[in-house]
Order: C-alpha cells, then sequence, then structure tokens
C-alpha cells in the first residue's frame, strides 16, 4: 500500500469517527433518559422502529390499556413532544413488544446567586465581593449519555442601564457565561465574578437567570423553572440598601415628633389664653400645685458596617471519575491530511 491511500484511508477513518463524535447529546443509550421537548434525537438504539407506536402506563406496567400513545416517525430525529409525553413521567414501553423504550422527565432548572464566605440576605450583594452561581437541574443526567460533558446552560446577567453581561471578570481572569456544562446538580460555578470594578459592574440592581441549551428545548418546551430558571434581582451596593430607608425613616420620625411638640405648645398656649374660675379655698384646704413633668424622649441610632473579609474562592468541584469523549476539532486536521495526500498522489503519477 502506497502512502497516498494510506492517507486517504486515515482521512475517511477520522471523518467516520468524527462524525459520531458531534453526536454527543442526542444519542440516546437503550432505557436512556429523555426530557419533554428535546428535539432531534435518535432513539435508534432503544428497542424501536420508524413507525412503531410506544406507550405508557402509569401504572409503570406494560399491561392493560395504556394512559398514553405515540408513534415513532424517525428513529433518528425523534421529537419529545410535550403534547404527548408533559406529565408522563416514567419508562415509556413498545406498545406490542412491551419492551421498554426510554424514560421520560420534565425538565426543571432554578439558579442561585451566591455571595461568597458571606449570609447577607439574597436581595443585597456587597461591593467587591466574590460571588458564584449555583445550578440546579434534572437535566445534568445527560451526561450519561455516550460522549456527552453534560447539560449546556447559559447564564443571563444584566445590570444598571441595561447592560447585559456575557463575561465576568473572575479572579483567576474571563469566565465565559454563554455556555457552562452542568455534569452534577446542584453545580456550583466557584467564585467566577470579582465585583469589586465600578466601571465594569456600577453599583445598582441586577438580575440573573439561567437558560438550557440543548437540543432546541429551551425553544420546544419553554418556561420558568423549567428550561428557564425564575429571575433573580439583587442591588450591588457597598451600604445594604435597608440602612438608607432606616435613615429616611428616622429622620422622617424626628421631623414628625418635632411638629408634634409644636403642636402640642400652640394648643397649651391656647389653652392658656382662655380664662378659667378659680375657686376660692376654704380655711380648711391648702392648694397644692400640679406637679407636671416633661420628658422628652432621647433618640439614640448605633450603625454598626461590618465589612467581611472574602474567604478564598473554593475550587470547581473535579469532575466525576468517568471517562468521556472530547469533543476534537478535526476540520484542520482533516483538511492538511486531505492537502497531503492530494500533493503525494500528484507526485506519484509524475513519476
Amino acid at each position: 500500500m502506497d502512502l497516498s491511500r494510506f492517507f486517504l484511508i486515515l482521512i475517511l477513518t477520522l471523518l467516520l469517527f468524527g462524525t459520531g463524535a458531534y453526536a454527543l447529546d442526542s444519542k440516546i443509550p437503550k432505557e436512556g433518559t429523555v426530557f419533554v421537548g428535546e428535539n432531534d434525537l435518535d432513539i435508534s438504539d432503544c428497542n424501536v422502529r420508524a413507525g412503531d407506536e410506544i406507550a405508557f402506563w402509569s401504572s409503570g406496567s406494560p399491561e392493560g390499556t395504556p394512559d398514553s400513545r405515540a408513534k415513532v416517525m424517525d428513529t433518528r430525529h425523534f421529537f419529545v413532544d410535550p403534547a404527548f409525553f408533559s406529565g408522563k413521567t416514567g419508562t415509556w414501553y413498545g406498545l406490542i413488544s412491551k419492551k421498554p423504550v426510554f424514560k421520560v422527565e420534565d425538565p426543571w432548572i432554578q439558579l442561585d446567586v451566591v455571595e461568597q464566605g458571606i449570609d447577607h440576605e439574597p436581595e443585597w450583594i456587597k461591593k467587591g465581593n466574590l460571588v458564584s452561581f449555583k445550578i440546579s437541574s434534572n437535566m445534568y443526567l445527560l451526561q450519561e449519555r455516550p460522549g456527552s460533558a453534560g447539560v449546556p446552560v447559559r447564564i443571563n446577567l444584566t445590570g444598571p442601564n441595561e447592560t447585559t453581561f456575557t463575561t465576568l471578570q473572575s479572579p483567576t481572569g474571563t469566565y465565559n457565561l454563554e455556555k457552562i456544562f452542568v455534569y452534577y446538580s446542584p453545580f456550583d460555578t466557584g467564585a467566577v465574578w470579582e465585583t469589586k470594578d465600578d466601571d465594569k459592574y456600577p453599583e445598582g440592581e441586577y438580575t440573573a437567570w439561567a437558560t438550557i441549551l440543548a437540543n432546541d428545548i429551551a425553544e420546544k418546551n419553554s418556561g420558568d423553572g423549567v428550561t428557564t430558571s425564575l429571575k433573580t434581582t439583587f442591588v450591588l451596593s457597598k451600604i445594604k440598601p435597608e440602612k438608607e430607608k432606616e435613615s429616611e425613616k428616622d429622620g422622617s420620625d424626628k421631623k414628625s415628633g418635632t411638629d408634634s411638640e409644636d403642636t402640642d405648645s400652640d394648643n397649651s398656649e391656647k389653652e392658656t389664653d382662655i380664662p378659667t374660675p378659680t375657686p376660692t379655698p376654704t380655711p380648711t384646704e391648702t392648694p397644692v400645685p400640679e406637679l407636671t413633668l416633661d420628658i422628652t424622649p432621647i433618640i439614640t441610632q448605633s450603625s454598626i458596617d461590618v465589612t467581611a473579609k472574602p474567604t478564598k474562592p473554593p475550587l470547581p468541584s473535579p469532575p466525576k471519575e468517568k471517562p468521556s469523549a472530547q469533543k476534537q476539532p478535526l476540520g484542520v486536521v482533516v483538511c492538511l491530511l486531505s492537502l497531503v495526500a492530494v500533493m503525494m498522489t500528484m507526485a506519484a503519477k509524475r513519476r
């Protein structure tokens, strides 16, 4: 075998295996888990053929009349249609064969914004502290599919002046929010946001939420808490917002107290203007003056501003000790090998 044929065989082999390497999140293993709304799935390994009917029994056993049925038109481009599968969670079987095909789950996702080392209220993050994100979802099970790195999730973050952030400044560099692979739940990103930069992250109100990106599921089965998490709104500032409100309230209380005192003094003056008859004391009675106490409350206010030192950012949790295929940039390699093979073929023909 000459060298040119060897390179051609090598290129074809790389193309064959490379094509399979890209079908990471859509290839469903036998009796694997699918999520309502996933599109373009390959279920050819799941005990089913094109044209077969699959069925769901709420009892969990394929006996009697099924509670729901669906027809598989294409095993390599299957859509988990919410119209048929929403709420029908559990194992689906072949209607005739009674063999398990796959398990169905309704997706859900939740995002929490965590201030590192501080137990503050979730509505306030102290300017300058480190922040991490905690993603909880049952779709981390995608990591069980051959070659999958987990479910891809995008964190959406908006700030003052309608600013949208796609990356954040972290203690180790730039952190990308566009695609985060979640392979366990809850997934902690670690301290990925350093909030001290006043130009990049001004004080004000911020909103964060997460979106699942796998297999068009966010478009096919949209919903808050389903494939997009509920939005979390918080204030980034050096001073707790409630303190400012309390100081304003105290000022208004003092003002209202002064007004009330003035009103009382005016009323007392009016009362003194009105003459009242003075009773004539009898020889046996001695008039005793009434003792009046004017007690003015002393308003004291103490404000203690505790600034906690952020702890060292936690290291990201190591991935499971499970071999997983990594995506390789095959395009450049294939092009170079093809060019070498063509050049060698031309050289052989000239000789």
